[in-house]
C-alpha cells in the first residue's frame, strides 16, 4: 500500500486519538470516575471513557485495546472489585505493555479505597478476585499476565483516594 505525503513526515506521536485511557470498574462509574472524566474533559483533555466511545456493534475487545494503544497515557482508577473484571485485567496487562511499566507512555493509578500493596502483592480482595479466576479456570492461560501487570502497576507510586483524601 502506498503512503500518502501527509505520511511522509509522520512523527512516532502523530497515530495517537487520545490524551487519556480511563480504565475502571463499572460501579466506580457514577461517582468518582464520572467526576474524574469530566474534569479532565473539561479542561481540555481528551478522555478515552468506553460507554462515550465505543460504537454499537463494534468488537469491545478490540476498540477497548486500540483506544489504549492509541493514549498517550493511561489512569486506572484500582478499586477493590477492579481485579474481578476480566475485562480490566485484560486492559491492564495491554495498559502495562504499551507503558513499558511507565518508562514509555505514563500510568497513574489511583487507588480507590484500596492499598497499593494490595494491588502489588495481590492481598486481601486483589487476591480473593485472583484466587475465584483460578478455581473457575476459565481463564488460567491468563492469569500469569494478569498477576504481573498487577504487581507493576501496584509498584507505580499513584494517588490515593479514600475518606480521608
Amino acid at each position: 500500500m502506498a503512503s500518502s505525503s501527509s505520511d511522509q513526515g509522520a512523527t512516532p506521536y502523530s497515530h495517537f486519538k487520545y490524551d487519556v485511557f480511563l480504565s475502571f470498574r463499572g460501579y466506580t462509574r457514577l461517582r468518582f470516575t464520572d467526576a474524574l472524566y469530566h474534569a479532565l474533559i473539561n479542561n481540555g483533555i481528551d478522555t478515552f471513557r468506553d460507554n462515550d466511545e465505543l460504537r454499537i456493534g463494534e468488537e469491545l475487545e478490540g476498540a477497548l485495546l486500540e483506544a489504549i494503544e492509541r493514549s498517550r497515557m493511561s489512569i486506572l482508577v484500582l478499586c477493590d472489585k477492579y481485579p474481578t473484571s476480566k475485562w480490566c485485567l485484560d486492559e491492564l496487562v495491554k495498559i502495562m505493555e504499551c507503558s513499558e511499566n511507565g518508562r514509555k507512555r505514563p500510568v497513574l493509578p489511583v487507588y480507590y479505597y484500596v492499598e497499593r500493596s494490595d494491588v502489588q502483592y495481590q492481598l486481601n480482595e486483589y487476591a480473593k478476585a485472583m484466587t475465584d479466576h483460578q478455581e473457575k479456570g476459565r481463564y488460567n492461560h491468563k492469569l500469569e499476565a494478569w498477576r504481573s501487570a498487577l504487581s507493576q502497576v501496584g509498584k507505580i507510586y499513584g494517588q490515593r483516594c479514600d475518606q480521608n483524601t
